[in-house]
């Protein structure tokens, strides 16, 4: 698992240089993937004091287009804005993950068992994607390309619950993604769960095929709980000597059931 490193208020080491915006796209929006992978990927860490100055300067523009992006960034619960305080990065917690996860496991495993239940044509059709995004998965887990990893992740995830035709839930289900990518990528930073990742993925896809959607539903929340009980060991780990942490299988947590 990636070692979070408390943030400070001290000197800065100079950043790398970061290439401008390209002229397709807005400031605010480039602004925003810059700062939202430089937080995923752990070079702005939790509790780190953010300095618009400083940030400005590093992105090359002005402070307008760098708040309109820590706003957004604010939606997503990835940064905090206290009143008459610095922006923070927002700091990760087992209640959180646990929060986010336990809502994730239940519409994921809803959405998968209705993918599951898709016409055959369409569910073949979908499946040959899959195999594709599995394949080029595998070899970023095998690459520890970390930024494709996540990415596929996300694809794979979609193309599943594509078929599902529920935009309401899928809605729901993107406002948690939002909030879970930093736990997404803790996760997969460690190349055994990368590798388990693709696994479960496997598995899972084996399910849609065969439009079984009763254990396509059990295996997709297996997997979301999977990473959950994982992630709660190592950000236990991390929490201040005496701070409460309910153990993964509490009655918040449903337990993680082997497949």
């Amino acid at each position: 698992m990636t070692t979070i490193t408390p943030g400070g208020t001290g000197p800065k080491s100079p950043a790398p240089a970061v290439a401008p915006a390209p002229w397709n796209l807005r400031k605010t929006d480039w602004a925003y993937q810059q700062l939202r992978e430089w937080i995923l990927s752990g070079r702005l860490a939790p509790g780190e004091r953010l300095s618009q100055e400083r940030l400005a300067g590093e992105l090359g523009i002005s402070r307008g287009p760098l708040r309109d992006a820590l706003s957004r960034l604010a939606t997503e619960h990835l940064v905090v804005d206290r009143p008459h305080q610095k922006w923070t990065v927002a700091e990760v917690s087992v209640a959180d993950a646990r929060d986010v996860y336990n809502g994730r496991a239940a519409l994921e495993g809803m959405l998968a068992a209705a993918a599951a239940q898709a016409a055959a044509p369409e569910r073949a059709a979908r499946c040959a994607d899959l195999d594709e995004l599995l394949a080029r998965q595998d070899e970023a887990a095998r690459g520890g390309d970390l930024t494709l990893l996540r990415l596929l992740d996300r694809r794979f995830h979609d193309t599943v619950y594509g078929l599902a035709a529920m935009p309401a839930s899928l809605g729901a289900l993107d406002q948690l993604r939002a909030r879970s990518d930093r736990y997404i990528a803790l996760y997969l930073a460690d190349t055994c769960h990368a590798q388990t990742s693709v696994e479960e993925h496997t598995r899972i896809l084996d399910a849609l095929k065969d439009g079984d959607a009763p254990r396509s539903s059990l295996l997709t929340r297996d997997h979301v709980l999977g990473g959950l009980t994982a992630l709660a060991g190592g950000i236990g780990r991390r929490q201040p000597a005496g701070a409460a942490t309910p153990e993964p299988d509490s009655p918040q947590a449903p337990p993680h059931h082997d497949t």
